[in-house]
């Protein structure tokens, strides 16, 4: 038990330190242990672009995620990594940063999804920092078990830099391993993939 426990507390406090230096802005998913969704969306916003990123869900409590955000017409991109703590079945306490323009923005915020029907989930987020802030509300329908469509109104300021509007995109769930918490022994195994 004791064991289980520390390889926890060190994967949590490992990826925590590697979070620590870049923000949410992906839909809010509901991912299993082992998970990787990979989001594309476009926005129909003040500039209009898209955005890529993934999350990665380690353990039970802990995802961590990029978004790489691009603005065609203002001509400037946004790097954002992020961890996600759960605290209860549907809520989520988020640390992250955010650059652009070679400019670094920590924040802090919360976000919580939930499942209107078998095909249709909510989800909503705020982050704030220093000189930077994002809210978003938004939608997603299960077009397969692996594949969503999501719809999402998002506000983000950033110094003096703000991009309102809405954003559509496409996410599909990849099984890749975790930490496994159901093995015969009651401890963790560990199945990590090779990208890492």
């Amino acid at each position: 038990m004791l064991k289980k426990r520390t390889k926890t507390a060190v994967v949590s406090f490992f990826c925590t330190y590697l979070m620590l230096g870049t923000a949410l802005a992906a839909p809010v998913k509901n991912l299993e242990t082992g998970d990787l969704n990979v989001d594309f969306m476009i926005h129909n916003s003040s500039d209009s672009g898209s955005n890529f990123n993934f999350d990665y869900k380690i353990t039970h409590s802990l995802t961590v995620g990029f978004e790489k955000t691009n603005w065609r017409s203002a001509g400037y991109k946004t790097n954002e990594t992020y961890a996600q703590f759960n605290f209860g079945p549907n809520s989520r306490f988020i640390v992250g940063n955010v650059s652009m323009d070679s400019h670094n923005k920590s924040f802090l915020g919360g976000a919580t999804n939930g499942f209107l029907n078998e095909d249709w989930d909510y989800y909503v987020s705020q982050v704030v920092g220093s000189h930077f802030r994002e809210s978003q509300v938004g939608l997603s329908y299960k077009l397969t078990d692996d594949l969503k469509t999501n719809f999402t109104y998002r506000i983000s300021k950033f110094n003096d830099k703000k991009c309102d509007g809405f954003y559509w995109g496409l996410s599909y769930r990849f099984d890749i391993g975790g930490i496994n918490r159901e093995n015969d022994e009651g401890d963790s195994e560990y199945k990590f993939p090779l990208i890492w």
